[in-house]
């Protein structure tokens, strides 16, 4: 019996200030996240891999990283966010054909 490959957990859309952190988790069923990639798509529209093949290709100054769990999680982690992150971040199994984007919106700190 095979099993269909699916998406267990995609990312949410999700708000955050300028300076936090914001977690993006992608889990599978009965799939690893060897053949998993994660894009970003900015808002002019320009695309840019971030991740492929088990290696961060984008770090953005070690504020990106993805977290590879046993539990087939492949999770983007996005560190002292600044506005310039703001986008729709997709994840892809290329193998499942599977796919799955949120969008991250930037919401500026207010000075007093």
């Amino acid at each position: 019996m095979t099993v269909a490959a699916r998406i267990d957990t995609g990312p949410d859309n999700v708000g955050a200030q300028v300076g936090s952190s914001v977690e993006l988790k992608f889990a599978l069923h009965h799939r690893s996240c060897d053949n998993v990639i994660w894009a970003k798509t900015d808002q002019s529209g320009s695309s840019t891999i971030l991740y492929a093949g088990n290696n961060m290709l984008q770090s953005y100054n070690g504020r990106y990283s993805v977290n590879v769990s046993p539990r087939r999680a492949c999770t983007l982690h996005i560190n002292r966010l600044e506005n310039s992150d703001a986008g729709t971040f997709t994840c892809i199994h290329s193998d499942a054909q599977l796919r799955k984007s949120a969008v991250v919106t930037v919401i500026g700190m207010c000075l007093i």
